[in-house]
């Protein structure tokens, strides 16, 4: 049988292309570096300050919402919204603008992630059943490194990751990915991830339709901004293992919350989508989806998010992992992360007796995201990154690169990752597009994604609400 791994994210068209990445700088030098990296003069206050308005100049243009990009643009950015968009010169410039030629260059959407995780520590260098605070805002700042500009996050501290949201949407936190959050995921059986230290207080375990509804006015009430439901039984549908799961999206829309559920069985999942669900955030990976699925899929409205890295992740690390050589890796790992994947998780997924079985999975899984995109589904993107064996940020620029190697076009990876996963989230309307009123996280490029989309790793810069978070 073929092997998949990294090899998925090779070919002749789609080689990585030599180094170009900037070195991780520290944060106190993060002003210094703008200032070095910018093409224009720039007031020594930028990293510190909000600035009244920015100017981005004659940018090739990729909106996360049309097909079509806009060459030679400029973009207007005030108040940390996107004040407007046309041809060079047609805007007016406010008093004290700052100038970014971006001449040669591409702007897109900040990626939004749907699935994600931020806070835990992972190294096995340091204890790794503790979740920070600090932690998670150093981990934001790696998504942010790599242009991701809002992903969800699931926290054993509901009340720290509430506050961290709050503080970066304020802008008290500058160069920190924004966050949205379920608190916890609710599963009727605890999944095989809490077998990892520190992961088991995220999730919580319904085993009753009574539960269900409690479980879902607790998140609520501790400010969730949307229900994760984890439904991991698929072949348990008698009693209440059948209605837990009915229970909890009705009640998640009595309190006006979305679901999203992580789910690999077509079956359930079309179930739940029926009642309600309205994000498939894992891939379906027990059959080729039906056509029964694929139209419950479009008459909801729903969003189908394939985590395709996170089938990778079950056998990828059996044979040789050639990328945790990749140099643009080296600001998201973690200590002695890579001898670990490289020592006992290679050794234990070689020799796997399921491995076959989960590589058949995953190709599974790519025909199905194949199938839903040529349908007509809304896709959207769903890393996993944050969880062991993923990096964050970097994990997120592989699943695009699978979703493109998967068949799909560059400019719909584009649009799965910005308006695609808001529309997930229902933050559509001010995040996942670059238009006039929306937020301006944004991504400027070195070279155009479009050509090849190995280049979502030429960063130039990142803006995050109009403040430049990374460069």
């Amino acid at each position: 049988m073929r092997r998949h791994g990294e090899s998925e994210l090779r070919g002749s068209r789609d080689t990585v292309p030599a180094e170009k990445a900037r070195p991780r700088c520290p944060a106190r030098a993060l002003a210094t570096w703008f200032l070095l990296a910018l093409p224009v003069a720039v007031p020594s206050d930028w990293a510190a300050n909000a600035q009244p308005a920015a100017m981005v100049r004659d940018a090739l243009l990729i909106d996360g919402s049309s097909s079509n990009p806009l060459s030679r643009t400029d973009i207007l950015i005030e108040g940390g919204r996107i004040a407007g968009i046309g041809p060079p010169g047609s805007l007016e410039l406010p008093d004290g603008a700052v100038i970014l030629d971006a001449s040669g260059k591409t702007v897109i959407p900040g990626i939004v992630n749907i699935r994600g995780l931020a806070g835990l520590v992972r190294s096995p260098e340091r204890p790794q059943n503790h979740f920070h605070r600090s932690e998670a805002l150093a981990q934001l700042g790696t998504y942010a490194a790599y242009g991701v500009t809002t992903t969800a996050t699931l926290g054993p501290d509901g009340a720290v990751v509430v506050r961290i949201r709050q503080d970066v949407d304020s802008g008290s936190i500058r160069s920190a990915a924004r966050v949205m959050t379920p608190i916890r995921a609710l599963t009727l059986s605890a999944p095989r991830a809490t077998r990892f230290p520190g992961l088991g207080p995220v999730f919580q375990v319904v085993r009753s339709p009574e539960e269900g509804h409690r479980a879902v006015d607790e998140l609520a009430n501790e400010g969730a901004d949307y229900v994760e439901f984890w439904d991991g039984s698929s072949n348990s549908r008698a009693g209440n293992a059948s209605r837990i799961p009915t229970a909890i999206v009705e009640r998640a829309s009595h309190h006006g919350l979305r679901v999203m559920i992580v789910n690999s069985n077509e079956e359930s999942a079309s179930r739940l989508v029926r009642a309600g669900a309205k994000v498939v955030g894992s891939s379906i990976t027990d059959t080729d989806v039906s056509e029964a699925f694929v139209s419950s899929l479009i008459a909801s409205n729903a969003v189908y998010a394939p985590a395709l890295s996170d089938e990778a992740v079950a056998f990828e690390y059996g044979e040789e992992a050639t990328w945790l050589d990749d140099r643009y890796l080296r600001r998201s790992s973690l200590s002695g992360v890579t001898g670990l994947l490289r020592g006992p998780w290679k050794m234990r997924q070689a020799l796997d007796p399921d491995r076959a079985l989960k590589i058949y999975r995953f190709d599974t899984a790519r025909r199905n995201l194949r199938r839903l995109e040529a349908a007509g589904v809304t896709i959207g993107l769903a890393s996993a990154s944050g969880f062991p064996g993923t990096f964050e940020g970097y994990s997120d620029y592989r699943e695009a690169v699978r979703m493109k190697r998967a068949g799909m076009s560059a400019a719909s990876v584009i649009r799965a990752f910005s308006s695609g996963s808001a529309t997930a989230l229902g933050i559509d309307r001010e995040r996942g597009a670059l238009k006039p009123g929306h937020l301006a996280d944004l991504v400027i490029l070195n070279a155009n994604p479009l050509e090849n989309i190995h280049n979502l790793r030429e960063l130039h810069a990142v803006f995050i609400g109009g403040q430049l978070a990374k460069l």
